[in-house]
């Protein structure tokens, strides 16, 4: 992990819940999560609002798979994903 990825994502917890929707979105998930998580085109409109970015990050931690391959593929450890959800809450 580079100084870059430790900073972003433990003082910002909004840029990993950003990089799982981009990934999402890529991934051709983004209606899976919209629909299971309740969101009707909300994340489609910037800005996305604080509490659609903790679905965001609540969906990718209730799944495994899918927290790893993001994990894989933005290069943070699983443990950013639920540090960020962690500090939505603070």
């Amino acid at each position: 992990m580079t100084a870059a990825q430790d900073f972003s994502f433990r003082d910002y917890p909004e840029a990993v819940a950003l990089r799982a929707l981009g990934y999402f979105h890529h991934r051709a998930e983004l209606d899976r999560f919209l629909a299971s998580a309740g969101i009707d085109g909300e994340v489609r409109q910037p800005p996305v609002r604080r509490d659609v970015l903790a679905k965001v990050l609540d969906f990718l931690l209730e799944n495994e798979a899918a927290l790893i391959q993001f994990s894989h593929a933005v290069d943070l450890p699983p443990e950013a994903a639920y540090e960020a959800r962690r500090r939505f809450d603070s």
